[in-house]
């Protein structure tokens, strides 16, 4: 009797210890973060979101229209737990972890080779992109795992057509609509990319893929009318490619360099080329090795200070894993699918205002994952010890810097996007609430209100009764700006016997909140 542990054991193990260590407080939780979670408190409380609607697809929150998808998986961990950010985080750090092990028995699958599916795990579970939106209720993450998982399912059907699969194939990729934004075109343009390249044997099997077909739009026919008349456009207008002035302004600026403004001017300056050409150049820098792996996103909530999103030495690893798959004639299957999801993962993200994203182009850590683990098993398979021990050791000293720069600078460099101070102030606020009739809480942080409900565990009924949101700003977003006695931004003028709370100073001392009073 065989009784040796699979390796994908002990990775899955190292992969739940890396995403959960000190979760609940490191990092700082955000304000999307303390949307979901008090939207699953209000739900659980009166039935009713925040601005009172009644268990809704699409959830209004900062006039963003979040899908609900993560809310509702949610509420269980907050009924059970209480409104904390580890009862918010746990379902996308489940989910995370299940990513790991879909992706192992995917790759498996493909390749029948359990050292290279153990590796792409390997690389994975570690990759500093991964745990970076691991550790947090990130959406993205969660609808990743969706993703992976209909890929996985849809191969597994093929591999075997009389399976239970046909029936269940369709169902990840409409669980990631409900979740995530972006997700909502990734997922469409995967499961065309695997009908063209099995189009023949699902064509000649059309009959077993009706009713799954017919379930599979039943299913996403609510999200997309919840989409379209909830709001949920509007999202796409606050952060999509035309909320970026430049190229209008660029445009513009072309056209009035022209003295007369002639038919073959207005054709080369015209704005639509000027999206277009700005939309190859957010395409493409997804691929630039600066954000791979020298400075990474732009955004400090996506990346560790002083790191890309994927390690330094891993560069030499994908390039030798390119060439490797793209040699491999046994691995046909795997290697269309890698160089498909490498095209379509920047898409949504390449069609708003700021991009490299890595947030909205998490799926490509899945293909560079693959193609990284690919070209280490190339050199590992032909290297000698000596070789073999400086790749782990440096593999090793990598992680070991990542550790560093997570745990201990990016605390300190980001604080300030990480929105840390929080879950202290306002216990202070709501000890002091009573003793001051007006309370000035900074709204240099984003959405400083929804903070304050989740720490304070502010009642959703008396909430319900009194939201307001501002007009939206020039990417969509509103806000609330005051509740009960307690106003979100610090005016010039403030009345006397006011306690202030602000943060206008906090680039020259680093303190998260100056308190005095007036």
């Amino acid at each position: 009797m065989d009784t040796k542990i699979p390796k994908i054991i002990f990775i899955i193990i190292i992969a739940i210890i890396l995403r959960s260590w000190q979760i609940a407080k490191l990092p700082s939780l955000n304000p999307d973060e303390a949307a979901l979670g008090y939207n699953a408190y209000s739900l659980i409380e009166t039935g009713r979101d925040e601005h009172g609607l009644s268990w809704p697809l699409h959830f209004k929150s900062f006039g963003d229209y979040k899908p609900g998808g993560y809310v509702y998986l949610a509420i269980p961990f907050v009924k059970v737990l209480g409104l904390t950010p580890l009862a918010v985080r746990l379902p996308n750090l489940i989910f995370s972890v299940l990513t790991i092990l879909v992706l192992y028995k995917l790759i498996f699958l493909l390749t029948k080779d359990s050292r290279i599916s153990n590796l792409v795990s390997i690389v994975l579970s570690i990759s500093p992109w991964h745990l970076q939106f691991s550790r947090g209720a990130w959406e993205s993450s969660t609808a990743l795992f969706f993703i992976v998982l209909g890929i996985y399912f849809f191969y597994k059907y093929l591999s075997s057509p009389k399976s239970p699969y046909r029936f269940l194939f369709p169902l990840p990729f409409v669980a990631s609509l409900y979740i995530y934004h972006s997700a909502r075109l990734i997922s469409p343009l995967i499961v065309i990319v695997l009908f063209l390249f099995n189009h023949k044997l699902l064509i000649s099997s059309y009959k077993k893929l009706i009713v799954p077909s017919l379930f599979a739009i039943l299913f996403a026919i609510p999200v997309l009318y919840s989409f379209l008349n909830s709001g949920g456009t509007a999202r796409f207008g606050g952060v999509g490619l035309t909320a970026d002035r430049g190229p209008l302004s660029r445009s513009e600026e072309l056209l009035n360099q022209h003295g007369n403004v002639a038919l073959v001017n207005r054709i080369m300056h015209n704005r639509r080329v000027m999206y277009a050409l700005s939309w190859v150049k957010k395409y493409t820098s997804h691929f630039d090795p600066n954000f791979l792996f020298i400075t990474g996103d732009e955004v400090p909530r996506s990346k560790n200070p002083d790191m890309g999103q994927l390690y330094l030495l891993e560069l030499p690893f994908l390039i030798l894993g390119i060439l490797s798959l793209l040699r491999h004639q046994s691995f046909s299957t795997l290697k269309n699918l890698v160089i498909a999801l490498l095209f379509i993962s920047p898409v949504a993200s390449s069609l708003t205002f700021q991009a490299p994203s890595a947030l909205r182009a998490l799926p490509l850590v899945i293909p560079l994952s693959i193609l990284v683990a690919f070209g280490l098993s190339q050199i590992i398979s032909n290297s000698k010890f000596t070789i073999k021990l400086l790749i782990y050791l440096t593999y090793f000293l990598s992680f070991l810097y990542y550790l560093d720069s997570y745990y201990l600078h990016a605390p300190k460099r980001y604080s300030f996007a990480w929105n840390s101070g929080f879950s202290e102030i306002v216990p202070f606020i709501e000890i002091n609430k009573k003793n001051y009739q007006n309370i000035y809480l900074t709204n240099k942080y984003d959405q400083p209100y929804i903070l304050y409900l989740f720490f304070s565990k502010y009642d959703p009924q008396s909430l319900q009764s009194q939201i307001f949101l501002t007009p939206p700003d020039q990417f969509g977003f509103s806000t609330v700006e005051k509740i009960d006695n307690i106003t979100f931004k610090v005016p010039s003028d403030i009345p006397p016997g006011s306690l202030v709370i602000d943060a206008s100073d906090y680039e020259s001392t680093g303190k998260s909140f100056k308190i005095y009073t007036k």
